[in-house]
């Protein structure tokens, strides 16, 4: 057990009164509870466990009004908590540390996200705006693919009954040609049947040259 050492009464009672701490009443309790060095948001748990332990050590001064108390002298003197004592309050004081500790990084990281999540705002926020131009671009471009399209389509039926009506009239002209023509030949064939030589009969004694073509004194 470390040796006893003096204190100022007035801090002694503000310990037992569980009062705001400065620093010399977080010596005192640093010292009871062999702690290094104690933060002064560990006061109140230091002062539960450091009262526990001086009244166990003096009963009497709970039959003591404050007034009482500060009258008993200027100092005290005081004993630090048994070796295993004050491993369990440095215990509990290690895990309240810790938790500062993970409190107050996680405090940084929100500050740190929420600085994140402005700057990706910032940013988003134009970009958003520009998707949805892109947006209605694309939707106004899309339409006028449609209109074309369909356009496209009708021109395309349109020309292929276009194509159907050119071969058919291309096809009624041939038959039209070729009966004029048959009637035409076949015109022209009984002219020439009416007027050329007719086959068949008795040949004629001139064979048609007008005379006896082997009489005469010449032949």
């Amino acid at each position: 057990m470390a040796e006893a050492k003096v204190f100022p009464m007035n801090s002694f009672v503000s310990v037992l009164r569980g009062d705001a701490a400065d620093q010399t009443q977080l010596d005192m309790l640093a010292y009871i509870t062999q702690a290094e060095t104690l933060d002064a948001e560990f006061a109140p748990v230091a002062q539960s466990l450091s009262k526990a332990w001086i009244y166990e050590q003096e009963p009497g001064l709970t039959k003591y009004a404050e007034g009482d108390i500060a009258k008993l002298g200027n100092q005290v003197k005081i004993e630090a908590l048994p070796e295993g004592e004050a491993a369990r309050a440095r215990k509990v004081l290690a895990v309240l540390g810790a938790l500062k500790a993970e409190n107050e990084a996680l405090k940084a990281q929100v500050v740190a996200l929420t600085a994140e999540k402005a700057d990706l705002a910032a940013k988003i926020g134009p970009l958003e705006a520009q998707a949805k131009t892109v947006a209605a671009q694309n939707a106004a471009g899309e339409q006028k693919v449609t209109v074309a399209s369909s356009k496209l389509d009708e021109m395309s039926k349109k020309l292929t009954d276009l194509m159907a009506e050119v071969e058919k009239v291309k096809s009624q002209g041939v038959v039209v040609a070729g009966v004029a023509g048959g009637a035409g030949a076949g015109a022209a064939a009984s002219a020439d049947m009416s007027t050329g030589p007719q086959v068949g009969g008795e040949p004629e004694a001139d064979f048609g040259l007008g005379g006896d073509a082997f009489g005469g004194d010449t032949w």
